[in-house]
């Protein structure tokens, strides 16, 4: 019973992560209208907060429904995980400083290229994670 609850929550916050690929591309595609730009953002910023916690959520309930503690999937596993938060955090902060940017009337340039290449980056991340979990059952 404890597996089908975990996988459950797994479900869940995989799904909260397949929310953030487009990122990138609704970034590139939102630049030139400032209204929905800012939208996007302020979207966006909210769903990262809840990727942090989807990120929590899906170790904990990875670490439920293990079976093998040592093999060479969990640790490609652990390391792309961990890539995940790193760039969630890079991109949740530079999501939040473009906001802080924009909303005090500054040049956000610099920011925007960074959420840009942090958000793509966090994309590929997450579909190498789906891909590996995939792959295990191929």
């Amino acid at each position: 019973m404890l597996y089908i609850i975990s996988y459950g929550f797994h479900l869940v916050s995989s799904f909260i992560f397949f929310l953030l690929i487009p990122l990138p591309f609704l970034i590139k595609g939102t630049m030139g209208e400032s209204g929905r730009f800012i939208l996007l953002l302020r979207v966006y910023k909210r769903m990262m907060w809840l990727a942090h916690g989807a990120l929590i959520l899906a170790l904990v309930s990875g670490i439920l429904m293990l079976t093998s503690w040592f093999s060479i999937w969990l640790l490609t596993v652990m390391g792309i995980w961990l890539a995940i938060g790193a760039l969630l955090g890079l991109t949740a902060k530079m999501c939040r400083l473009t906001l802080e940017r924009i909303e005090i009337k500054e040049g956000a340039e610099t920011e925007i290229t960074k959420l840009r290449h942090f958000s793509l980056l966090l994309s590929l991340a997450i579909i190498v994670m789906f891909a590996i979990k995939f792959l295990r059952y191929v």
